[in-house]
């Protein structure tokens, strides 16, 4: 595990990339779904008013964050400035701890919703 945070090639790198993208989607999921229960809101001050629409979301979070993602691969495929990779990867853990911590919060929610549930 830490050879794979560490390690800036680009095939870890992309494997980052994916990863990236798949707690980005289910961030989106959890949200819309949570947001449904009554119990949660959305804090992100960025999206609150796209939550309201499940499409212009789901274009948010799912389609755009792809197709920019894969710019921003090919564009890192371009450059084999070791230095430029290294900065990429720790941009990369970054992001991936944050939306790792986004999502274990998510989580926690759903967790959670007995016992507000039970509480109502």
């Amino acid at each position: 595990m830490i050879t794979f945070i560490k390690t800036h090639n680009l095939i870890n790198i992309r494997k980052k990339l994916i990863i990236l993208y798949l707690l980005n989607v289910s961030d989106i999921i959890f949200t819309l779904a949570l947001l449904q229960t009554g119990f949660f809101r959305e804090i992100n001050i960025f999206m609150i008013n796209a939550v309201q629409s499940p499409v212009i979301s789901i274009i948010l979070k799912i389609v755009f964050p792809a197709v920019l993602l894969y710019f921003l691969y090919k564009r890192i495929c371009l450059s084999d400035d070791s230095q430029q990779l290294r900065a990429t990867n720790i941009g990369l853990l970054i992001s991936l701890t944050l939306y790792a911590f986004v999502n274990i919060s998510h989580i926690i929610w759903v967790a959670l919703l007995p016992v507000f549930y039970h509480i109502r």
